[in-house]
């Protein structure tokens, strides 16, 4: 079967001496990987299109009982120009494609969560300021997609008090500080509102949200910490770190 769809290249690695495999998320078929042959040779049909976290327009050969499809073109169908310049809209959209090759189920078409996808690299490439807000709302996106969206409720939200309060992992509930035993992580008022309106909130009004570097360096720990809690197996940290370290360095008005 030949298949036309739009990919988000997810990941390649070198194959032999000339040759690519690649992870897509297709809108077809969801997160799949591609033998590339030839790519690595200059003057490949492939160009320079396999690179994460580049938007394109794939031909591929797929039979449902291999594991590896063989791809046949691949064109851009976005550009994102800004995320070859600039190193924080880079480490964010790598953040994005890392958490969605280690925890998107293989061979699953998930068309809406695709659209987000690729709505929400465009808007990262576009944005002229509080890109970052960007990576906390996709992963809280990502999170509805397999099945745990955060239960926000605003009468809790409401009663965060000064001192702070705390992310319910299971639940995803944001709420005052409380005695019970079920796993949590504490946080300021500011870091659990944020988590909540991302929670709630479309990717334009996402990027409106201010905050502190040391906040959003707080989100992000929340962010990750969920998505750690309910899918502990294969959990990417590495880039995370990178995340959070890029983070602490960047101006309040970044």
């Amino acid at each position: 079967m030949i298949i036309r769809t739009e990919a988000i290249v997810l990941r390649t690695l070198p194959y032999g001496e000339t040759s690519l495999i690649a992870s897509l998320f297709t809108r077809a078929k969801g997160r799949l990987s591609v033998m590339a042959k030839g790519a690595r040779l200059p003057g490949s049909r492939f160009g320079g299109t396999l690179q994460p976290p580049a938007c394109l327009q794939v031909v591929f050969y797929y039979r449902p009982t291999r594991e590896l499809q063989t791809l046949s073109e691949s064109s851009f169908a976005q550009y994102l120009p800004a995320l070859g310049r600039d190193l924080e809209k880079l480490t964010l959209s790598l953040r994005m494609v890392e958490l969605a090759q280690a925890l998107l189920p293989p061979e699953e078409p998930l068309p809406e969560f695709f659209d987000t996808f690729w709505q929400v690299l465009a808007r990262l490439d576009a944005a002229a300021s509080r890109a970052w807000n960007l990576l906390p709302w996709f992963q809280l996106r990502l999170a509805a997609v397999l099945g745990f969206a955060p239960r926000i409720e605003r009468v809790l939200v409401e009663q965060i008090g000064p001192e702070g309060g705390e992310l319910v992992l299971a639940s995803g509930q944001v709420r005052p500080r409380s005695s019970d035993l079920e796993p949590a992580q504490p946080a300021s008022r500011a870091a659990l509102r944020a988590f909540a309106f991302l929670a709630r909130t479309d990717p334009d009004t996402a990027l409106r949200l201010h905050l502190r570097p040391a906040h959003r360096r707080e989100l992000l720990q929340l962010t990750e910490a969920y998505l750690h809690h309910h899918l502990p197996e294969g959990f990417p940290s590495r880039s995370g770190r990178v995340a959070e370290r890029l983070f602490e360095t960047l101006r309040s008005g970044s």
